[in-house]
């Protein structure tokens, strides 16, 4: 065992009656501090993306073929079903595709209006996102004769109008024309995602429903929903299809364009772009108030062992060696910190992420509970980080306690 660490080892030791002195538990504990503070929020920002880019591109998909003027939600303008379009669909980057047709309109009682988007699948549409947001009933019927009227509406939507499952409301939308439509559904079910740009907006159905209301023409769609691989970037994929755009309408004369959802809900990711600066600011923040308080520590800890230098340094020492006994002692400071800050940090994001115990609201932040992810990859970079940042900063304060002479000392006792 080298004569440093061993020094440094006797000098940590919390046997025999030897506690820590206050600056050196003052420098553990904000080094546990800041560290659990940098782990709780890595896991709250990334969980914040991944829940609202996966419920986002659940209900809407990564990228969104229409006509231009839609911008990707809803266009008076249909398109038709294109054999050019499906080709370039055909991609090993691309999970899957499926058409919908949407019209604006407003759901009303006897009581209350609400202003909602109808979307129509068909029987090849994904369902799953919709099936794990069901709060109660079931998905409406997507295939069979007679058509079904069944619609799937959010909870929030249910109780502005103050229904539930089985009952029927009238719908009304505008045509073309100006004149009014109107149709009566049946409520088979009732979701809630927590995003209130969704629940706010959405009602579910058939199809067909929604065809009916263009003149029946089921060559007639509003758009391609694309979902993607993971990890394909949705804004290179819709940038590479509009590549495409003129060939296809010369091809088809149908003009289309490809929105990514980035671009189609442009507000909610650049307020999600906000938070990767506070989270920024977060961790530089925390990472300086470790520094210090190591910095402080390991100096008095310098002065309070004197002393003990100059004997060493009588004793022939080299500076070197008495720089590496305090190295030693400040790297069993700060990985005493970062054990009880890991510890404590994953505890805190890992019941959070499982129990979600903090509420918000959804109105302000599209979100009712703070989310939390398990980011390990994250994590690691975290605790990694501060261990080196931390021991390069220690460099300074050790290299201070080798300009300590014996006869300094000596002069002294």
């Amino acid at each position: 065992m080298r004569t440093e660490f061993y020094i440094a080892r006797r000098l940590s030791s919390r046997r025999q009656g030897n506690k820590a002195g206050v600056m050196e538990r003052v420098a553990t504990i904000a080094t546990a501090v800041s560290l659990a503070v940098v782990i709780v929020t890595l896991s709250v920002v990334v969980g914040f993306k991944e829940e609202l880019d996966a419920k986002i591109s659940g209900m809407v998909s990564d990228v969104v073929i229409t006509a231009p003027e839609s911008y990707g939600i809803v266009s008076s303008r249909a398109i038709e079903r294109s054999d050019a379009i499906e080709h370039l669909l055909d991609d090993e980057r691309v999970e899957r595709y499926s058409v919908y047709r949407s019209k604006e309109g407003v759901i009303k009682s006897d009581d209350n209006i609400v202003g909602v988007l109808l979307k129509g699948i068909d029987s090849l549409y994904n369902v799953d996102f919709y099936r794990e947001s069901l709060v109660c009933g079931e998905l409406p019927r997507l295939t069979g004769e007679p058509r079904s009227k069944d619609i799937l509406v959010s909870q929030s939507i249910a109780e502005k109008m103050d229904v539930e499952v089985g009952d029927r409301v009238e719908m009304v939308f505008i045509d073309t024309n100006g004149s009014a439509l109107r149709d009566r559904f049946a409520i088979a079910g009732i979701y809630r995602t927590g995003v209130d740009a969704i629940d706010n907006t959405y009602i579910v159905t058939d199809i067909r429903n929604v065809t009916r209301l263009y003149e029946g023409d089921n060559n007639l769609i509003t758009g391609y929903e694309v979902w993607l691989r993971e990890g394909v970037d949705r804004k290179a994929m819709a940038a590479e299809y509009n590549e495409h755009r003129l060939e296809i309408y010369f091809m088809e004369e149908m003009d289309t364009y490809a929105f990514a959802i980035d671009d189609i809900y442009f507000e909610v990711f650049s307020w999600l772009a906000t938070h990767d600066v506070n989270a920024v600011v977060i961790v530089i923040i925390m990472i300086i108030v470790a520094l210090l308080n190591m910095t402080t520590a390991l100096l008095i800890i310098v002065f309070e062992r004197k002393r003990m230098i100059g004997e060493l340094r009588a004793l022939g020492m080299r500076r070197a060696s008495v720089i590496e006994v305090f190295l030693y002692r400040a790297l069993f400071i700060v990985l005493r910190g970062v054990a009880w800050g890991v510890a404590t940090g994953i505890a805190i994001a890992l019941a959070e992420h499982y129990y979600r115990l903090i509420p918000l609201s959804a109105e302000e932040y599209m979100l009712d509970a703070v989310p939390a992810s398990l980011c390990w990859g994250w994590w690691g970079v975290a605790t990694a980080s501060t261990i080196v940042i931390t021991f390069i900063v220690m460099l300074l304060p050790a290299a201070f306690s080798a300009r300590i002479s014996p006869a300094e000392t000596m002069r002294y006792e």
